[in-house]
């Protein structure tokens, strides 16, 4: 059994800073990316457990959030580049985990809560209702028959991936104070929790539907600067709807998603 496993490095216990932890040269940012590599070992030692065969790691986080010297010796890791989405290169899956992701910007208390860029995006609309990375990322493996079981994050995470999947098995290891600050779980704690989620959560695969979004997709991207939404509406594929904010459209969640890259 194939399971993709979306990885993320903000939603990890004890990370908790952008500019030391996930920002790429940070004083601890290999420090983050050891503790998110253990929490991604944990669960797929309990996907193993629940029956998986094939764990396949994807690195979702921009600037690099894995250790691939430290991965899972079971774990196929996609690295580099490729032609286009894991959704587009034909491979299948029996199902979706997301580990560590975060919610999408301006959740309150929701620990570096960001919508794609935390230095340059404001918010994102996808049929002009608020969404962020999690809600897209469900919706994406939706529209090709893979549903999301599992995801790992802070409260605020967990909470915004269940608007989508109310039962999905998500797994808290942390609860935010702030958007710098939270009351963390240990590693050692985190990576058990991880793991009994994730064995849990591989039960649920066969029961569980995908979630989808009906097309056609209007996707709306606020940016933080006038001139960054300037520079994206020069490109053809692009609407400008005022001073911030840029629009495409398409009738897949494939096509948004090449669009907004």
């Amino acid at each position: 059994m194939r399971i993709l496993i979306l990885c993320d490095l903000e939603g990890t216990a004890g990370v908790v800073d952008f500019k030391t932890q996930t920002y790429d040269g940070g004083r601890d940012n290999e420090q983050a990316k050891y503790l998110a590599t253990m929490e991604i070992n944990a669960l797929i030692d309990g996907a193993l457990e629940g029956g998986a065969t094939d764990p396949v790691v994807l690195d979702g986080h921009g600037s690099g959030g894995i250790n691939i010297e430290q991965i899972h010796r079971e774990a196929r890791v996609m690295f580099g580049r490729t032609s286009g989405s894991v959704w587009e290169l034909g491979l299948t899956f029996d199902a979706q985990f997301l580990y560590g992701h975060h919610a999408m910007d301006n959740t309150p208390n929701g620990v570096l809560c960001h919508s794609w860029s935390s230095r340059s995006i404001a918010n994102c609309w996808l049929n002009d209702e608020l969404i962020g990375e999690i809600g897209f990322n469900i919706a994406y493996a939706g529209e090709v028959g893979v549903p999301t079981v599992f995801l790992s994050g802070d409260r605020a995470a967990v909470d915004e991936g269940r608007r989508y999947v109310p039962d999905i098995e998500g797994v808290v290891v942390k609860e935010g104070l702030s958007r710098t600050g939270a009351l963390t779980l240990s590693p050692l704690k985190a990576r058990d929790v991880i793991r009994e989620g994730a064995r849990k959560a591989m039960g649920r695969i066969g029961k569980m539907q995908p979630f989808t979004i009906p097309s056609p997709y209007s996707f709306a991207t606020e940016y933080q600067a006038a001139a960054s939404a300037e520079a994206r509406a020069a490109r053809d594929d692009a609407e400008r709807i005022d001073t911030h904010t840029i629009r495409i459209t398409g009738d897949t969640m494939a096509e948004i998603a090449r669009k907004k890259r």
